[in-house]
């Protein structure tokens, strides 16, 4: 019984037949020439400038007015009263989200709407303070206009 097992298996392996290896040759280097700039290229903020007229803190708090210009220079980079910083402006689900870094409250966050960009204004859209290590979780409503 162990002789026609060792037939049979002697028989299978000299059946097979293996190819030689022979070598793939690389692919070419493909160059990739796309923004990766995260922007909707239909709506953006570049070159515009916005005033904040009015701000409160929290929901139930007065209405303080201000007059702060807001100039968006490009994608990332903006003046806050020809302060320069950051922010970052992109899409989302139903509306945009703006993030202003360096406000005199902190790091701002929140959604404007294709209306209010379209029309150019703003009145008392919340965002909210989200610079790292702040404890204060306020919220904070502001009023726009651009020029």
């Amino acid at each position: 019984m162990k002789t026609i097992y060792f037939i049979l298996a002697l028989i299978t392996l000299s059946a097979c037949h293996k190819d030689a290896l022979t070598e793939n040759p690389p692919n070419p280097p493909v160059d990739y020439t796309g923004d990766t700039t995260v922007l909707d290229t239909t709506i953006n903020l570049i070159g515009e400038v916005w005033v904040i007229t009015d701000y409160r803190i929290g929901e139930l708090g007065p209405i303080i007015p201000i007059s702060d210009t807001i100039q968006f220079i490009d994608n990332h980079n903006y003046s806050y009263s020809q302060m320069p910083s950051t922010y970052s402006f992109y899409v989302t689900a139903s509306s945009y989200s703006l993030t202003l870094n360096n406000t005199p409250w902190g790091n701002l966050s929140g959604s404007m709407f294709t209306y209010n960009i379209a029309q150019g204004i703003v009145n008392g859209i919340k965002f909210h303070d989200i610079t790292m290590g702040s404890s204060n979780g306020s919220d904070y409503y502001l009023w726009m206009h651009r020029l």
